[in-house]
């Protein structure tokens, strides 16, 4: 490498011809990578430029470099990747040695990371696997940064130091914790630690000699050190944590010999001392009263040498790389410790991990890693969903200044991108966002930019599920992105600091998780501090290292789903806050807390009586929440409360009316006679396992009684359990219980200023476990409207409706399943009538060992979604976990989901909406001419009792294959006596669905009710209609305009899998209403299609012409009156079909006679009606063979329906 000194001013780094070298330009060329490339220039450093090559318009926007690594200084690729992250919106930066065939690439979007490969460093395995990488390139650039293996031993090998840490602690007075709590003792202590080794990484903390002179090292051989010169390492990690970076008094721990650690007042809340519960409830304080006992330090920081730390993910060297197994970057923990909380949370408090057998074990590591899954994919959705979400929360700021006459004057409203209005094509498939395009018109607007720039200062936004924080910081990146292109000059740490102080919120229901966020923020702040580490100068010198801002208040631990709101969409009174007096008291409490936040020096005695009053308030809402939880008929709900010991007992005996409660004993084994006898004393009611005492007046020693006698009778604690039933309290709310987040209360300026958030951003837990004390809050339909799946994530969905204020932005990623299943159809019909959809996002398999197909959607409230198109997209490839990079598909009006009711998730085209449009003009629709209110399925008979149905006068459709378009391929005789019941049931007038694969629907007649059906079969019962119209909606389910509107409507074109026709997919399919002048030509033609093919199928006679001919007719006239095309031609036709009524009534009552004897009569003669059959087809045949159908079937409309289909 170079000195600074000589290195040239202009660097030229465009490709040079006829460079040999695998991985240089032709390589990237080659892999697709450089589509319409072109060069340009850009000043990375004082009085330093360089010319380079990019590309924006294929699948990523890519820079090349090209140059010696001996002719610049070994930062000058950091350097230029941060100067043009800063500046636009390039994603990689590739940089190629043409002297050495050194690679150094880095990824920019989507959080920091780089790749390095030195041919003359890189040997053996470590050379092997990197040329793996970069032979994956053209498949997929991000394999360079694949970081899952080392997630995955990571993750297993700190789980170890973890449980052995939890198993050395003890207290000082002899308190007993319980395993969860020294489990997650363990993991603050680990947390703390590995915060302080990224400290020593960024010489933070740094040692220095007797002089203060500073004296930087290998911050492996820094801790290597420590731990052999301390002896009691848990003394100087709690000096470090709680009397250093904690205090303002001094800033040196002994180091070794006459070195000392330099180490800094950082506060932030991080090295605080945490309050311990005891098994038997004490609260302790750990720096006074946790001890750890022969632990292996040696060992945990032998493991934590063995990494590349890079703080940023742009630092590091070749020889780093080398000497280390893998790189650990903030993200990188920030997972490992999220599948290490969810993990956590499986393990009961009486469970020792090392009492778990080895597959016990690692099926709880198998579960935490499936559980967060997204650790290795998600960075493609969440800087999507975060771009987008927030331009649309920026959007709306502007546009109410324009409405105010407040926005700069330069500022024109036709350059303001708004997803479906200014369907730009170019914008969507270069992966831009409106922010991007709105840089571009005003680059040079220094006015504009600054005022861009106060906007995103305003934004507020809150992940309520926030676990370790992925959109917590893909938003910090893409907000420090977008103020970096308006500031540029503005220093890193400053935005960044004003940025997780002022935009980001979260809350989780896991204190872990929520720590282990506020760690991986302020480690991104850490990164953009300017640090000296310049050897030999003195340390007191430097530049004061920043206080980290405290963002406790900012990241809370509660559960997101229970408590306060206090919005105008709020569902109920129990939602909202209705004395003004307590609106006074957050009032103030938030101004306070804003007061606290910004002083420059905060007191910690001025936090502690801010924690105080919050949790007095809490105390005050607690009480006020369960008083107020009553159902849908003002019934006051109750909570079964498992209590284990006589305090529990009597303070929930206490804790409600008396008169409500009901005490309650089981013992399932059943209750022994001595027992029985003592609770019958009691006045309990007995039963053979449960013994029950309503509404007692026991006193205290009572109570005690009743526990010493169970204890007495019983040695093992798991053979009985008591249970007190009775209205909720306000201490089931509290933090070490149900610990409902108050969000008026948790960020009361938020809520009392601005009426809610801008924006909510979240991947929300599908399916998670609902505790038993919570379930009758969330499944009752005064706190929660949408009760279709009783699944967490929808109960997130309408969480989130009352989060935001009236124009607010969600951005959620959810189980596609909310697109079209009718169980949640509750959620999804509120977002579509009150929300705007922006964009959908068709993940796919978005997740590493999550077998599941999500959906990532934007939406925004406070006006008619009926007027919104939004954008469509979907993953590079669907089945694929680690190709989530979103490309843009097209566009579909929101109007069209709101006529299904469904979400569609791929693009409709202006061609294919005008068809559309025609097929939904039709009011009348299937559910409307179906007798009953909705479908149903047939008779269900497992195959083993197939197998042995004897044969009867049953007539049973038993495959779903066995239907198919205009006739039945086979049906079965036999006796179902037993299920008569359910034959009666379903064997009325109607059409048959059957099961749909592909891309038609192919639908049966059964217009008396003579047969039955596989459970696959969905009855559409028609027990009102007469027979002419049973035969008209059979053909026009038949047609293909049902099924091309099931396809973009219903389906969104993915029936790559089975879908089963039930009435949440069948109902809303459109059937034209016609006059029975077409009705019954109609009917004619579908009983003659029938019966012709029906014929052609049965016997040795060929129809197939006729066939041709009918069906072309058939069609042709569906089409016409579903599209509205050509209808005097039709309405001619239909005169000349069965133009003598006795013609068509002897043609209905031969399909019925031969539809007996053919399928409902087990030993019919369907022959006897062959030749009339012949006959009445070739008559129907030849009368309609004359018609001109081809300006119909040809026509651009059905053209647009084949397409599809």
């Amino acid at each position: 490498m170079t000195s600074e000194m000589s290195y040239p001013n202009t660097l030229d780094a465009t490709p040079t011809e006829n460079v040999s070298g695998d991985y240089g330009y032709e390589y990237l060329v080659s892999a697709g990578y450089f589509e319409d490339p072109t060069s340009d220039t850009v000043t990375y450093d004082s009085d330093h430029d360089v010319k380079y090559r990019f590309s924006i318009e294929g699948s990523v926007r890519i820079a090349y470099f090209e140059f010696p690594m001996a002719n610049v200084p070994r930062d000058t690729p950091k350097k230029i990747a941060q100067e043009l992250k800063r500046r636009t919106r390039l994603q990689y930066f590739w940089f190629f040695d043409p002297e050495t065939n050194r690679v150094q690439v880095f990824r920019a979007s989507r959080g920091n990371f780089q790749f390095i490969y030195n041919p003359n460093i890189h040997t053996g395995t470590t050379a092997g696997s990197k040329l793996d990488k970069l032979e994956q390139v053209a498949e997929d650039i991000n394999v360079l940064f694949d970081y899952k293996d080392v997630v995955d031993r990571f993750y297993r090998e700190l789980w170890d130091h973890r449980s052995d840490l939890a198993s050395s602690l003890t207290t000082k007075s002899g308190y007993t914790l319980s395993k969860q709590e020294e489990l997650l003792s363990a993991q603050r202590i680990i947390d703390r630690l590995i915060f302080l080794y990224f400290l020593v990484e960024r010489g933070v903390v740094i040692p220095v000699n007797d002089s203060k002179e500073m004296v930087p090292g290998k911050t492996d051989r820094v801790f290597n050190t420590l731990v052999d010169e301390h002896d009691d390492f848990w003394t100087l990690l709690q000096t470090i944590f709680f009397d250093r970076l904690n205090s303002r008094n001094t800033n040196g721990v002994k180091f070794t010999g006459s070195y000392w650690l330099s180490v800094p007042y950082l506060n932030g809340g991080l090295f605080q001392p945490e309050d311990l519960t005891t098994t038997d409830g004490t609260i302790v304080s750990e720096d006074e009263e946790l001890v750890v006992e022969d632990f292996d330090w040696d060992a945990l920081i032998s493991e934590l040498n063995e990494y590349n730390w890079l703080l940023d993910g742009l630092e590091g060297t070749d020889e780093d790389e080398a000497d280390t197994v893998g790189n650990l970057t903030p993200a990188v923990l920030g997972y490992i410790y999220e599948k290490f909380v969810i993990s956590v949370s499986k393990v009961g408090d009486d469970v020792r991990l090392s009492d778990l057998d080895a597959s016990e074990r690692n099926d709880l590591l198998s579960e935490g890693n499936s559980e967060v899954g997204a650790y290795y994919t998600g960075e493609d959705i969440t800087d999507f969903k975060a771009r987008r979400a927030l331009w649309e929360g920026l959007l709306e700021k502007i546009d109410e200044d324009l409405d105010e006459g407040k926005a700069p004057t330069a500022l024109n409203p036709d350059d303001l991108y708004r997803a479906g209005e200014n369907q730009t094509e170019t914008i969507e498939s270069n992966q831009k966002d409106g922010f991007d395009v709105l840089y571009e018109a005003y680059e040079a607007s220094p006015e504009v930019l600054e005022y861009l720039d106060s906007k995103l200062q305003e934004l507020k936004v809150c992940d309520p599920a926030v676990g370790s924080g992925s959109f917590a910081l893909a938003v910090a990146n893409t907000l420090f992105g977008w103020r970096s292109m308006c500031r540029p000059h503005t220093d890193e740490y400053v935005l960044r600091r004003q940025i997780i102080a002022q935009n980001i919120f979260g809350v989780d229901i896991l204190e872990g998780a929520t720590e282990i966020c506020k760690l991986r923020l302020w480690l991104w702040l850490i990164s953009a501090t300017p640090v000296a580490t310049t050897e030999g100068a003195l340390v007191d010198e430097r530049d004061e290292i920043p206080p980290l801002p405290d963002i406790t208040f900012n990241i809370r631990t509660g559960n997101s789903l229970l408590g306060f709101t206090e919005t105008a969409t709020a569902t109920g009174k129990q939602h909202t806050l209705g004395s003004s007096t307590m609106e006074n008291q957050l009032r103030q409490y938030g101004e306070d807390v804003r007061d606290y936040r910004e002083a420059t020096d905060p007191e910690k005695e001025t936090k502690r009586k801010l924690e105080r009053r919050h949790d007095d308030l809490k105390e005050d809402l607690d009480e006020w929440y369960a008083g107020a939880q009553s159902d849908s008929n003002n019934n006051r709900l109750s909570i079964s409360d498992h209590v284990d010991d006589v305090s529990a007992a009597w303070d929930s005996l206490n804790a409600a009316p008396q008169s409500s409660t009901t005490l309650s004993i089981k013992i399932p084994d059943g209750i022994p006679e001595s027992v029985d006898e003592y609770l019958e004393s009691q006045e309990f009611t007995t039963y053979k396992y449960k013994a029950r005492l309503d509404s007692p007046t026991l006193n205290k020693q009572g109570v005690e009684n009743i526990f010493d006698q169970l204890r007495e009778h019983f040695s093992d604690p798991d053979d009985w359990s008591v249970l007190i039933e009775r209205e909720y309290a306000g201490q089931d709310f509290r933090e070490d219980k149900l610990d409902a987040c108050h969000w008026p209360l948790e960020f009361p300026l938020v809520f009392m200023k601005y009426g809610g958030f801008d924006v909510i951003i979240s991947n929300p837990p599908y399916g998670a476990s609902v505790s038993p004390e919570a379930e009758p809050l969330l499944k009752n339909e005064a706190n929660y409207e949408c009760q279709g799946t009783n699944d967490s994530c929808e109960w997130f969905y309408e969480r989130a409706l009352d989060l935001v204020h009236e124009q607010g932005v969600i951005s959620y990623i959810v189980n596609k399943s909310i697109a079209f299943y009718s169980s949640w159809s509750d959620i999804r019909e509120r977002l579509l009538e009150e929300t705007e959809f922006k964009h959908v996002f068709d993940v796919g398999l978005g997740f590493v060992g999550v077998n599941l197909e999500t959906i990532a959607i934007v939406n925004t409230l406070g006006s008619n979604g009926r007027t919104s198109v939004p954008t469509v997209h979907r993953s590079r490839d669907l089945r694929s976990t680690t190709a989530n990079q979103p490309v843009h598909l097209g566009w579909v009006d929101q109007e069209f989901m709101m006529d299904s009711k469904t979400i569609i998730f791929r693009p409709i085209t202006d061609d294919q909406s005008d068809v559309l449009k025609r097929l939904r003009s039709h009011d009348r629709r299937l559910g409307d001419v179906m007798s009953t209110e909705d479908t149903t399925r047939q008779l269900y008979i497992p195959d083993s009792k197939k197998k042995k149905l004897d044969d009867g006068d049953d007539h049973y459709i038993n495959k779903n294959p066995w239907v198919q378009e205009f006739y039945l391929e086979d049906i079965w005789h036999k006796d179902l006596s037993d299920y008569q019941d359910s034959v009666t049931e379903y064997a009325v007038p109607r059409v048959m669905l059957k099961v749909l694969r592909g891309t038609r629907l192919r639908a049966w007649i059964d217009a008396n009710g003579e047969v039955v059906g596989t459970e696959k079969l969905v009855n559409v019962p028609l027990a009102d209609s007469s027979p002419e119209e049973i035969a008209f909606v059979y053909a026009a389910l038949n047609h293909p305009c049902a099924s091309y509107y099931l396809q973009k409507a219903i389906f969104s074109e993915t029936t790559e899998s089975a879908r089963v026709m039930d009435g949440q997919y069948s109902k809303p399919i459109p059937i034209p209403a016609v006059p029975s002048t077409i009705e019954t030509p109609v009917a004619h033609l579908a009983w003659a299609l029938t019966l012709a093919k029906q014929l052609n199928h049965d016997s040795n006679r060929d129809l197939s012409d006729q066939i041709t001919t009918l069906q072309t007719s058939l069609n042709a006239i569906l089409s016409s009156l579903y599209l509205d095309i050509h209808s005097e031609t039709i309405n001619r036709w239909c005169t000349t079909v069965g133009s003598e009524g006795a013609e068509t009534e002897r043609f209905q009552e031969l399909f019925n006679q031969f539809y007996t004897e053919q399928f409902a009569n087990r030993n019919g003669s369907p022959e006897q009606y062959w030749d009339e059959i012949e006959t009445v087809v070739d008559s129907t045949a030849n009368a309609v063979s004359q018609w001109d159908t081809e300006q119909i079937l040809n026509s651009h409309e059905m053209e647009i329906i084949e397409e599809v289909l």
